[in-house]
């Protein structure tokens, strides 16, 4: 009868044993996953020529986000925004004849320690005239948010007017930073063939974009 109570009790001691340890395996598997879906903003902070003449820009807040504004500064801008793990690049291209705002969700296609490599299909514009490229009425101007003030909020992912373009972007990740590979942008169909595209314009200047982490607001 001892035997059998104290083979009992050594039965009871395990189980709750076991049940601790997977409880706190668990938690630890929350917070692994958690860690990993970490909303993340980086931002084109600077722009080199092939001699290495660089220059540094600040990204711009408004209110409890950050934002693109037309001319301030008077260069392209980018940011890249992970955002429970589906990725955004939001663009500002600035022309002679205006400036054009816009964000596409991309496709991952490759994601290691050296590179980042993303795609996709379709812009959406935000701020500008109507793209040509996609049927487009360039006399007319897309009515997103905010347009009459020339700014975009990035997190306001507007959808009123996109058009099909195909761009495959190739990051190398070096000292917690990316750089944008022109030259392999350089080489698809879209910006070769059209003269166009998010990048197209620093990558046909030759410039190296240079992004780096910014703090999620």
């Amino acid at each position: 009868m001892k035997n059998t109570l104290l083979l009992i009790l050594v039965l009871l001691i395990s189980g709750c044993f076991n049940t601790a340890n997977t409880a706190n395996t668990a938690n630890t598997a929350n917070t692994a996953n958690t860690a990993n879906t970490a909303n993340t903003i980086y931002y084109s902070y600077k722009k080199c020529t092939l001699k290495n003449i660089c220059n540094e820009f600040n990204y711009t807040k408004n209110q409890n986000s950050y934002a693109l504004f037309a001319y301030k500064p008077p260069v392209d801008e980018f940011y890249i925004e992970i955002k429970d793990n589906k990725y955004y690049v939001i663009y500002k291209n600035i022309f002679s004849e205006g400036v054009e705002m816009g964000w596409a969700q991309m496709k991952i296609v490759t994601n290691n320690e050296n590179n980042l490599v993303m795609e996709t299909n379709k812009i959406f514009q935000t701020l500008g005239n109507y793209n040509s490229i996609g049927s487009g009425d360039n006399s007319n101007y897309v009515p997103s948010r905010n347009y009459r003030k020339d700014m975009y909020i990035i997190n306001d992912f507007y959808d009123g007017y996109s058009f099909k373009q195909y761009q495959k972007l190739t990051f190398i990740k070096k000292n917690k930073q990316l750089l944008l590979d022109c030259k392999s942008y350089m080489k698809d169909l879209d910006p070769k063939n059209n003269y166009s595209g998010m990048f197209y314009s620093v990558c046909s200047d030759k410039e190296k974009i240079y992004f780096k982490e910014i703090p999620e607001l």
